[in-house]
C-alpha cells in the first residue's frame, strides 16, 4: 500500500512536470520559465542562454535597447556602454554556441525580450560552421522549443539544404521526450521527482539568479570591470602548437562546406523580423590564425562574403593580418580573446565603425584598420589609460 501511494504521488509529480514541459513549448512561456530555472554542472558560473534569459528579463527599460551582439566567449569581451555606444546588450556567452543554431537562439531571446531591437551583430567565426546534424547536450534540451521555432526559416531554403536533417532530428528528439514512460520508480532515489522534493538542494542545482556569475555583469550583459590596458610580453600566453585544443577543434571544419546553413538562416531571420544583420569575425592571435589558414579559413570567409553580397548586409572581417590586430599579441588575453581594455575597445569600436561605413557608403565588406581606428577613437579609448 505504501509503495502504491508513493508510486501515485510520483506519477502525479511527473505528470505536473510533463504539463510544465508542454506549456514551455510556447516560446514566450519558455523564456519566462528559463528565468526561474535551476542550473547545475557546467552551467554554474558559465554564461548560457538560461543566464541571459534571467538577466534580461529583469532589464529595467527593455524598450531602450536597439542593438544586440551575439556570439561566443570572444563576443563577451565587447563593452558597448564603456566605449560610448548606448542602447546595446551583449547576448553572447560560453558554450551554448555549441547547440545547433546557437547564435540564432541567442538572437531570438533578444528579439523576444527587447521590443525595439533594430540591429544585431552576429559573430561569424570559423568554429561556428557546423555539420548538418543536430548538436545538443543534456543541458541544452530545455531550449528545443526555441530551436524548433526556427524551422520556418529552414523551409525557405532548398530541400537539399543542410538545415533539413537538423530540424528533422529536433522533431524526432522532442517526440521521444514527450513519449517517455514515467514509471521509473526503480531508479535511484535522487532521480525521482517526488523524492527530489526532499533531497539536498545541491543535488538539484541552484536557481539561475543565485549564480555568482551575475555579480560581475551589468544589466546589459557586458562585464562590469575592464581588464588591464594591454598584456606585457612577460605575461603573454606562450605560442600554441598543433596539439592545442583550439587547433584540434579546427581540423574537421574544412570538410563541412555549407554545413547546417546557419549563416543563411541568420540573414533570413533578419529579413523576417525587419532587423539589420551585421556579420563580423573578430581577430585571433597570429599563431592561431596560421592554423586557421591551414584548416580552411579562406573557404569560410569566401562563403560569408557570398552571403553578405547575396543579402546586401555587411561583413566586418577583422581577422586579417594587414589590418593590424592579429600580430599584436599584447591585445589578447590568450590565443583568441581580446581580453584587454584596448583590445575589447578596438573590437567594440571597429564594429560600430564598420556598420557606419556600410550605412553611409554602402560598403558591404568594410576594411577597418587598427591604426586609423585608434587615431579617430582616441577619446573613447582614454578610459584604458586610467586603469
Amino acid at each position: 500500500m505504501i509503495l502504491g501511494i508513493f508510486g501515485a504521488l510520483e506519477m502525479g509529480v511527473r505528470n505536473y512536470a510533463s504539463t510544465t514541459e508542454l506549456r514551455s513549448r510556447d516560446v514566450k512561456a519558455l523564456i519566462s520559465d528559463l528565468a526561474t530555472m535551476h542550473i547545475s554542472g557546467r552551467e554554474v558560473k558559465n554564461q548560457m542562454l538560461v543566464h541571459n534569459a534571467a538577466l534580461f528579463s529583469r532589464f529595467p527599460v527593455p524598450s531602450s535597447i536597439g542593438i544586440g551582439y551575439v556570439g561566443t566567449s570572444r563576443t563577451k569581451v565587447l563593452r558597448s556602454e564603456h566605449f560610448g555606444i548606448p542602447g546595446a546588450v551583449v547576448g553572447a556567452g560560453n558554450s551554448y554556441n555549441e547547440i545547433s543554431y546557437g547564435l540564432l537562439l541567442q538572437a531570438e531571446l533578444l528579439r523576444l525580450i527587447f521590443p525595439n531591437l533594430k540591429r544585431v551583430y552576429f559573430e561569424s567565426s570559423m568554429l561556428l560552421r557546423r555539420p548538418d546534424r543536430l548538436r545538443v547536450e543534456a543541458d541544452h534540451e530545455k531550449y528545443l522549443p526555441l530551436l524548433r521555432s526556427l524551422q520556418p526559416l529552414c523551409m525557405q531554403l532548398p530541400a537539399s539544404s543542410g538545415c533539413r536533417p537538423v530540424f528533422k532530428a529536433v522533431i524526432d528528439k522532442q517526440g521521444k521526450s514527450r513519449a517517455r514512460i514515467h514509471s521509473e520508480l526503480l531508479n535511484k532515489r535522487s532521480e525521482l521527482r517526488f523524492a527530489a522534493l526532499f533531497s539536498d538542494k545541491k543535488e538539484n542545482g541552484i536557481p539561475v539568479m543565485d549564480d555568482p556569475l551575475f555579480a560581475g555583469l551589468q544589466a546589459n550583459g557586458e562585464r562590469k570591470n575592464l581588464s588591464r590596458a594591454v598584456i606585457p610580453k612577460k605575461d603573454q600566453v606562450a605560442e600554441i602548437t598543433h596539439d592545442n585544443v583550439k587547433v584540434q577543434r579546427l581540423r574537421e571544419v574544412k570538410s563541412y562546406g555549407r554545413g547546417d546553413d546557419l549563416f543563411e538562416m541568420i540573414e533570413l531571420w533578419g529579413r523576417k523580423y525587419g532587423i539589420e544583420v551585421v556579420l563580423f569575425q573578430p581577430p585571433v592571435r597570429s599563431d592561431l590564425y596560421r592554423y586557421k589558414v591551414d584548416y580552411g579559413l579562406a573557404q569560410h570567409v569566401a562563403d560569408i562574403e557570398r552571403i553578405a553580397r547575396k543579402y546586401d548586409s555587411p561583413f566586418i572581417d577583422l581577422n586579417r593580418p594587414e589590418l593590424g590586430y592579429v600580430n599584436d599579441w599584447s591585445l589578447f588575453g590568450d590565443e583568441d580573446h581580446l581580453e584587454t581594455c584596448i583590445g575589447s575597445g578596438l573590437l567594440t569600436l571597429a564594429l560600430d565603425a564598420g556598420y557606419e561605413r556600410y550605412r553611409t557608403a554602402h560598403e558591404i565588406l568594410p576594411r577597418i584598420e587598427r591604426r586609423a581606428l585608434q587615431s579617430t577613437q582616441s577619446k573613447n579609448l582614454e578610459i584604458c589609460t586610467q586603469l
